[in-house]
């Protein structure tokens, strides 16, 4: 069944997933290219950081605005991951142990309590299946600038901008299986904005932007990221009813 723009574009943004072609010749700044292989040689020496989460995605279709909102924890040496998020209303649950994503079914006919299980594709580096790899990763290709400094949250920070490539974002998937976020309604653009700490090459905050069109309507999602408490103590524990009859492949629907 086809999903309106705006369910598409909330659940693109979501896994930072879907984009056309960009062109041949990326425009890629030195300068920023040199402060995300820091951030990512950096990345590589973190333990273990929380984060919060917001949403946002609109439509010009209608009036009707998505909100959400969460937060996250993620433990490297452990390879536990946990997030809680509320998006429109429905809260839902995701854990991360080691290559298997546990995720807690919601909507799609499907009774509350039950969970879905995907395994992660063991040739990719496991920090990038958390927010913060991830999103560098997306970077690793594709348009990149460098915008200066700017102070966040009380930091100084570096800003860095791109268009991620269509390689970078065929590597993330909806949520469903290995189903890509490509098709109609098209991902019209994705764009990714990263605040690195001056001086430890940290991620302070991302941003995420994609923009969605098919069927008359056109829908823009925003994710916002702040990463947190680097290396505290940080504890995952996932519930034994996440792995009880967990529906292989994903949620359905």
């Amino acid at each position: 069944m086809r999903r309106p723009a705006l369910h598409v574009a909330l659940a693109a943004c979501l896994v930072l997933a879907g984009c056309s072609v960009l062109g041949d010749d990326p425009v890629r700044e030195q300068a920023a290219v040199d402060r995300l292989d820091a951030a990512r040689e950096r990345a590589e020496t973190i333990e273990s950081y929380r984060y919060d989460l917001a949403v946002t995605v609109s439509t010009t279709a209608s009036a009707r605005e998505i909100d959400g909102s969460g937060v996250g924890k993620v433990n490297v040496t452990t390879r536990r991951a946990a997030t809680n998020l509320t998006v429109d209303g429905a809260t839902s649950q995701t854990y991360v142990d080691n290559r298997t994503a546990l995720v807690e079914c919601r909507g799609g006919g499907v009774p509350s309590g039950f969970w879905g299980s995907e395994e992660f594709p063991a040739e990719r580096n496991w920090t990038e299946t958390t927010p913060l790899g991830r999103q560098l990763a997306l970077l690793s290709s594709g348009d990149l600038y460098h915008n200066g400094t700017e102070t966040v949250d009380g930091r100084e920070t570096v800003h860095l901008s791109g268009s991620p490539s269509k390689e970078a974002l065929d590597a993330y998937r909806d949520g469903a299986g290995s189903r890509p976020l490509f098709g109609s309604p098209n991902v019209d653009s994705v764009t990714v904005d990263l605040w690195l700490d001056a001086t430890t090459n940290r991620p302070v905050r991302s941003e995420v932007q994609v923009v969605v069109s098919g069927d008359g309507e056109t829908a823009t999602a925003t994710l916002t990221t702040q990463f947190r408490d680097y290396g505290e103590r940080v504890r995952v524990t996932i519930p034994a009813e996440a792995r009880d009859d967990a529906f292989e492949g994903g949620c359905p629907g």
